[in-house]
């Protein structure tokens, strides 16, 4: 009896008649929208830089480059010279890229220095280099910008010139003659910048001049 009156009350209206409820037809038409909800807008990030001071409050920092990553343009960029290929050559030089004369002839305003290997290419076969060993990597003397504000490797590498991330590479050549044509000096400094995702040459230095 006890079980019959709850199902009762279960099925009847708060006024005792029975229970209404809207039919599909009765449903409004308009489509439900949910609750607002407030969000902060999106902030612009700042521009990746290579350093921070610890008083910055955001700061987006690039990741540092490795030494492999220079090693490789290094070793690029003289493939390119034994092909005498100037225009693969410049996509390795920035856009100021100079050729620094180390001699004591290297007075004046250095030449940029997709010209002057260029110049190079008209005057003297580098095609000869081939199957060359022209430098030797085991050679090769590496240094970060903090070591090279230690021990510059040229009156021209400035501490106020170099940049956090520059590296600077030492390539003594073991091939600078064939038979007797010279067709590089005995050593090139090569000052890499970076350029975004990759190194890019920034300044050559070597002793050598076209005669």
């Amino acid at each position: 009896m006890f079980i019959g009156s709850f199902l009762l009350g279960c099925g009847q209206g708060g006024q005792g008649g029975p229970a209404s409820f809207p039919t599909a037809a009765e449903l409004s038409e308009e489509r439900r929208r949910p609750d607002g909800v407030a969000l902060d807008p999106a902030s612009t990030p700042p521009r990746p830089t290579n350093q921070a001071d610890a008083g910055d409050s955001v700061v987006t920092l690039r990741a540092p480059l490795g030494i492999g990553a220079a090693l490789d343009v290094v070793d690029e960029f003289f493939r390119r010279v034994v092909a005498e290929d100037s225009e693969a050559l410049n996509e390795l030089l920035t856009r100021d890229a100079l050729a620094i004369h180390t001699g004591a002839g290297g007075s004046g305003q250095p030449p940029s220095a997709g010209l002057w290997w260029e110049q190079r290419f008209r005057r003297l076969e580098y095609g000869k280099l081939a199957g060359e060993p022209v430098y030797r990597e085991s050679e090769l003397q590496i240094f970060r910008a903090e070591d090279v504000l230690t021990t510059p490797q040229h009156p021209a590498i400035q501490p106020d010139t170099l940049d956090d991330q520059d590296v600077v590479i030492r390539v003594p050549i073991t091939t600078a003659r064939v038979a007797t044509d010279r067709l590089l000096g005995d050593e090139i400094v090569v000052w890499l910048r970076r350029d975004g995702p990759r190194f890019r040459i920034y300044r050559l230095l070597e002793d050598f001049q076209l005669q």
